[in-house]
């Protein structure tokens, strides 16, 4: 057991990304913490599009895990899919049907670069459009986790997988103490990170839907995007 690492899994998008002087600030402090951190990107973008990312924003901190598309993927710091991650998620799980389940004039897939194996994205129009969807999965014994955001994006995915599974997956994997994670960030995609064992940073400008989540181990940091996960991490004697 690594009793003196922690294991740091945070959101990209307005969890880290948004005000560059804050982020190089976090990454500058970070680096020098880096022996005592495992870092985890972990975003509802694939593993691909986060790569992109840490080309474009040389502040982000360079990670040791990727872990994207709602946590059905995870890659390692040289790009290598960790398959046995993704493989348990076969059972049980149908693409296609998904994708026809979503009826046209409701739901509207998102381009192709943001689809994966395991996640069937949309822009709806109404929010109800989940529980009717819900509904016909159920119908069709399909087992699958739907996820909303701002009330007008869905996203399907195989009922295990989640933010929270990879950090759990990771956590074993390193073999990190429960008590040594703290996730961070800013929307209600970011919820299922938030678990009760896991020490929890709720970014300034987090969405309502996450802003108000209960769970005992959440600081909300009054700084928004990478100050307020900086505020968080010393909270949290990470640092």
């Amino acid at each position: 057991m690594e009793d003196d690492k922690w294991l740091l899994a945070s959101d990209v998008d307005d969890t880290l990304l948004g005000d560059e002087a804050a982020l190089a600030e976090l990454n500058e402090v970070l680096a020098r913490e880096r022996p005592r951190i495992y870092i985890a990107l972990n975003s509802s973008r694939p593993c691909e599009s986060l790569r992109l990312s840490l080309q474009r924003h040389d502040s982000l901190p360079v990670p040791d895990f990727l872990i994207g598309a709602l946590g059905t993927e995870i890659q390692d710091a040289e790009g290598n899919m960790l398959e046995g991650y993704s493989r348990q998620f076969k059972s049980g799980w149908d693409r296609e049907t998904v994708e026809r389940l979503v009826p046209g004039e409701w739901g509207r897939p998102h381009p192709p670069e943001w689809q994966t194996p395991f996640k069937v994205s949309f822009d709806i129009d109404d929010p109800e459009v989940a529980g009717w969807v819900r509904s016909r999965l159920s119908d069709e014994r399909l087992s699958a986790k739907l996820i909303v955001t701002h009330g007008l994006k869905l996203d399907v995915i195989p009922s295990g997988a989640g933010k929270g599974t990879a950090i759990e997956f990771l956590r074993d994997r390193l073999m990190i103490d429960r008590d040594r994670v703290v996730v961070a960030g800013d929307s209600a995609n970011d919820i299922d990170m938030f678990t009760d064992d896991n020490h929890g940073i709720v970014v300034g400008n987090a969405d309502p839907e996450l802003a108000t989540l209960v769970r005992p181990r959440i600081y909300r940091s009054k700084r928004s995007q990478a100050a307020g996960v900086l505020e968080g991490l010393r909270y949290w004697g990470v640092l």
